[in-house]
């Protein structure tokens, strides 16, 4: 009886508490550096060169694995390779 009148602890996500700030660095980041350029009157590239490491990053992973995907399926899936054919 005693343990339902304890206070429970708050826990706490720190990886999302992370992923919100790193996020939120980013943003501040682009924002101050979207101004500067205004200021400089430099014009926006658009494609991939206007792109961050981690945007980058995450279109590599991607292209891979569809990469990934195509030779599991399509090259691996019609069974050249599997056993006991």
């Amino acid at each position: 009886m005693a343990n339902r009148y304890k206070k429970k602890r708050e826990t706490t996500n720190k990886t999302k508490d992370w992923l919100t700030d790193y996020y939120q660095t980013g943003r501040e980041f682009d924002k101050e550096n979207r101004a500067r350029r205004e200021r400089e009157g430099q014009k926006e590239e658009k494609g991939l060169k206007n792109l961050n490491s981690f945007e980058l990053t995450c279109i590599v992973i991607i292209v891979l694995a569809l990469i990934g995907m195509l030779i599991k399926y399509f090259i691996l899936g019609h069974g050249f390779w599997t056993t006991g054919m």
